[in-house]
């Protein structure tokens, strides 16, 4: 009967027959086959199969290598070496890479110039444009003056009066 146990045995067999499925995986297999018979007929049919290769399979003999060395070096003596052509920033990073500090260095530079690239800006950075009026008031010693924001909906309205009625102690109404 198939069970998850099974699922898991399945792709380790081949090793758990070879010997080299050791430790516990090895222990887990080895006991999955004494109680699954289909996982033990599995691996039988692997044993066989193994041994029929072997025996099918005709000893390899080892190659002739004499003639191929000659050819070898026959054709890197009678070739032209081509120049080894270096990309563009390879000049300015070959300084930097012997030095570990000076790698580190350019290394924590770039990380910095990307991060404060990237980093959000605050809009009130950046002044919005402001837009100043002149009221003329009904009182001709007072001015009245306006700003307004549009982009922030901010007004402030400043009341300016002649310095004739400016009392620095306060007491006057």
């Amino acid at each position: 009967m198939w069970s998850m146990s099974c699922t898991w045995v399945r792709p380790r067999l081949e090793r758990h027959i070879d010997g080299v499925l050791a430790g516990r995986a090895g222990r887990i297999v080895a006991g999955h086959l004494e109680r699954c018979t289909d996982c033990r007929a599995a691996s039988e049919d692997l044993v066989r199969l193994k041994a029929f290769v072997r025996q099918a399979s005709p000893q390899v003999g080892e190659p002739d290598w004499s003639g191929f060395w000659v050819t070898v070096r026959s054709r890197i003596m009678s070739e032209e070496p081509r120049p080894v052509r270096e990309s563009w920033w390879f000049p300015f990073w070959k300084p930097v890479w012997g030095h570990p500090r000076l790698a580190f260095g350019a290394v924590l530079l770039a990380v910095f110039v990307t991060a404060f690239t990237f980093w959000p800006v605050d809009d009130a950075a950046y002044a919005s444009p402001v837009r100043v009026q002149d009221v003329s008031a009904d009182d001709p010693e007072r001015s009245v003056m306006v700003y307004s924001s549009r982009t922030h909906g901010v007004t402030v309205i400043w009341v300016f009066g002649s310095n004739d009625t400016y009392d620095p102690e306060g007491d006057a109404p």
